[in-house]
């Protein structure tokens, strides 16, 4: 195995107190993310442990995916007390919310965002094109969370966007143009939370592009099954990927990554 500078995980959804303490044990910086008033009370639990404390960083906002079940004031509480916003956006493609709602729910936390000069964690799942003319509006730092599609990233990259490359990134077309494309300085590195990553391996290895023509770049991690896959076999398997295709080094890639994440949380701890 080799020996990699230390690596950071720009997006997370943490389930457990078990994946917190990894992510502690192995001094990987993270984003964890709540995206409602119950799920963020348990991130506030898990970044209050002492240990935590230079590791786990909160970041709040309604996610569009219980837009109809909360109002944004009741995630006022914890929007006043982290320093990024996030994830917020629209969704067509994995729930059923009313887009108006989605929107409204959106445009009020992007103005809340801009007044308090707070970056933005984007969530654009079939809604791309609809929220960039939306954030054209509210100019501010975005970081674009695992943007998997082939259409409208000139237009993110053109408002200087942040983008973290998600661990699909091994198999995905539309991920590794994005890991290609994005600008040194924008690159970010993500898992998405380890349920999220289970889900990227076990659609991986139904892609015969992943079974074949990328098993040498991920060979420390592929004998593994995705349930034995932990927090950095990720990180390094998405950071080796987007080195290849980027014609880069893993080792240059995650220092890159790992300067982006402390300039886009603005050199706060």
């Amino acid at each position: 195995m080799r020996n990699y500078p230390v690596v950071t995980d720009a997006h997370a959804h943490v389930k457990t107190k078990a994946e917190a303490l990894e992510r502690i044990r192995e001094g990987i910086p993270t984003m964890v993310c709540g995206t409602d008033p119950e799920d963020a009370r348990w991130v506030m639990e898990l970044c209050h442990m002492p240990e935590a404390e230079g590791i786990l960083f909160p970041v709040f906002g309604l996610h569009p995916w219980y837009a109809d079940q909360w109002k944004v004031e009741d995630m006022m509480p914890y929007l006043e007390n982290c320093q990024v916003i996030g994830e917020i956006g629209m969704d067509s493609l994995w729930c059923n919310v009313p887009l108006k709602r989605q929107k409204e729910v959106l445009e009020k936390q992007l103005q809340i965002a801009a007044e308090w000069k707070r970056p933005v964690v984007l969530h654009t799942k079939d809604q791309e094109r609809e929220i960039l003319e939306l954030i054209r509006k509210y100019p501010n730092t975005y970081l674009v969370h695992w943007y998997s599609t082939d259409h409208d990233l000139d237009g993110y990259l053109d408002l200087d966007c942040y983008f973290s490359v998600g661990p699909d990134v091994i198999w995905n077309p539309a991920v590794q143009r994005v890991a290609r494309q994005v600008p040194e300085k924008r690159i970010l590195l993500e898992t998405d939370g380890m349920d999220a990553v289970k889900w990227a391996w076990e659609e991986g290895q139904k892609n015969q592009n992943y079974a074949i023509k990328e098993q040498e770049s991920i060979r420390e991690t592929t004998q593994k099954q995705p349930e034995e896959i932990v927090v950095k076999d990720s990180l390094h398997a998405t950071a080796r990927m987007a080195a290849k295709l980027r014609n880069s080094s893993p080792e240059i890639l995650i220092s890159l990554t790992t300067d982006n994440f402390l300039t886009f949380f603005g050199n706060s701890y």
